[in-house]
């Protein structure tokens, strides 16, 4: 079949479709089902501008590998070569629920070029990804979006694929030649302009925590790098602007999804904090009347009455612990961050250490060794991999807590402990239900007490309740209550 003879190929630019084959209506509508706009809440004071997740030249239009397969069938010629076998052996055996999944992603990989394996936290999906290189034997590109997540992969690729040469693709750096496996971050393909003939030497393509993918930028890379395989990894696929299509129709379909088991032995202690200081009972609102949420984070971590509350709490966790108990304190703000730090050092309550985003790869692991982990949200919820990790405190609130939950349940413990704050504020009242509700779905036990109670080391156990007063919360909060109706 000639060149002027094939309407639709599968090429390096992605599912390509001559115009001389679309109608105008034809192209108008692959423009408007390809323009995608982030779902932000109506309160949002930043309302996203739509972008293309198409290309097009003159006579050209290039689209997602997935939607094309979908909405116009298998292209008529696949113009990705194939690339040469490797020697690469994994070491090792796979779990016995693990070996069902590879060969899922396998089988369908092999019929369709990728597919998605949405698998929760502590299964095991890098090593999983690593058996994949083994099995598939071809040149594989690693996308990360943390530098800590470089780190983590080669860690793994030096256990379990024992001889694999492994290069790097960031920034200036183009380390490929000679190399079976190369890790390549996602913010040097998205942003920078890299000669496309060097991705035409890789057979698999993984993106790890594949749910970025969504965001404009970084869905740039996926018209950069085309594979002849294609595989998302990420513990969960649904992103809150409503844009898992995008990298679904880069990547492919799930192909497998692992929930999480509820039969993880979890301790929930709830603390409800409040205090009668007008400034910090206040509701912020903004100039449309909602709440303003980042003020509101920034008014529970600058009450230092608050943050000093947490630090008690810690205190009487490590005493009653022992030695062995590891705790991750995740908040929002780095500030808060930075007192909780530094009080936890000067005052020798224990070992610590920081990590946030930033950090030289030498000093997150030996944050790893110390007993109490300072951490943010964004670095607790992206594949954050210390197994030691026992206990989780949240300093300050947020709805879905899955990942965080997760950093504490990827080795088995005699009993994992997530202490939840519960602030005041309706706002924050509303996120705690919504906690509540995947904690109870979990089967995790919870026990609650308010300030007064906590003193007096008296607990409710609420697992089995399931109605939950959300009216008059702060007047209930300062008679010491713990807004618990039963059945």
């Amino acid at each position: 079949m000639s060149d002027d003879e094939i309407a639709t190929y599968l090429g390096y630019k992605g599912y390509t479709i001559k115009k001389e084959n679309l109608s105008v209506e034809e192209q108008e509508l692959i423009r408007k089902e390809l323009t995608v706009k982030p779902f932000v809440p109506k309160s949002s004071l930043s309302q996203p501008t739509p972008f293309p997740i198409y290309r097009e030249s003159q006579k050209k239009m290039y689209i997602p590998r997935f939607y094309g397969q979908e909405n116009y069938g298998t292209p008529e010629i696949c113009k990705i070569q194939d690339t040469p076998q490797l020697n690469i052996n994994f070491k090792g055996d796979l779990r016995d629920f693990q070996k069902p999944i590879v060969k899922k992603y396998i089988d369908e990989a092999k019929k369709n070029g990728g597919g998605l394996l949405e698998i929760h936290c502590g299964a095991g999906k890098t090593v999983m990804a690593l058996n994949i290189i083994a099995e598939l034997k071809v040149k594989t590109l690693v996308i990360v979006h943390k530098e800590f997540l470089l780190r983590q992969w080669k860690e793994r690729i030096e256990q379990f694929l024992p001889g694999v040469k492994v290069g790097r693709i960031q920034g200036e750096i183009i380390d490929t030649e000679d190399k079976e496996i190369v890790i390549g971050m996602l913010q040097s393909l998205s942003m920078k302009d890299y000669p496309r003939k060097l991705f035409e030497q890789f057979g698999l393509t993984i993106i790890d925590e594949c749910h970025h993918i969504g965001a404009e930028v970084f869905s740039r890379a996926l018209f950069t790098v085309v594979s002849k395989y294609m595989l998302g990894l990420s513990a969960t696929m649904e992103r809150k602007d409503s844009l898992s299509k995008v990298f679904k129709m880069f990547l492919g379909p799930i192909v497998y999804s692992k929930p999480s088991d509820n039969n993880a032995d979890v301790l929930v202690k709830a603390i409800f904090y409040a205090h009668e200081d007008e400034d910090f009972s206040k509701t912020v609102l903004n100039y449309r009347g909602h709440v303003h949420y980042s003020i509101m984070i920034k008014k529970l971590c600058e009450f230092n009455r608050r943050t000093e509350f947490i630090l008690k709490v810690l205190k009487d966790t490590l005493e009653t612990g022992g030695d062995d108990r590891q705790i991750m304190i995740i908040a929002h703000n780095k500030n808060v961050l930075k007192y909780l730090h530094d009080a936890i050092e000067h005052r020798k309550i224990a070992s610590v250490g920081y990590y946030v985003g930033g950090m030289k790869e030498q000093v997150l692991k030996e944050s790893e060794t110390k007993q109490v982990i300072i951490a943010t949200y964004a670095m607790a919820e992206e594949a954050l991999d210390i197994k030691s990790l026992t206990t989780l405190v949240m300093a300050t609130p947020k709805t879905d807590v899955r990942q965080a939950v997760g950093r504490i349940l990827r080795q088995k413990h005699k009993q994992a402990l997530v202490i939840d704050i519960v602030d005041q504020h309706e706002i924050f009242q509303k996120q705690w239900m919504k906690r509540r509700r995947y904690y109870n779905k979990k089967q995790y036990k919870i026990i609650c007490a308010d300030m007064v109670s906590y003193k007096k080391n008296k607990w409710e156990d609420i697992s089995k309740k399931k109605k939950f007063k959300s009216v008059a919360l702060k007047d209930e909060f300062l008679q010491g209550k713990c807004m618990i109706m039963d059945d």
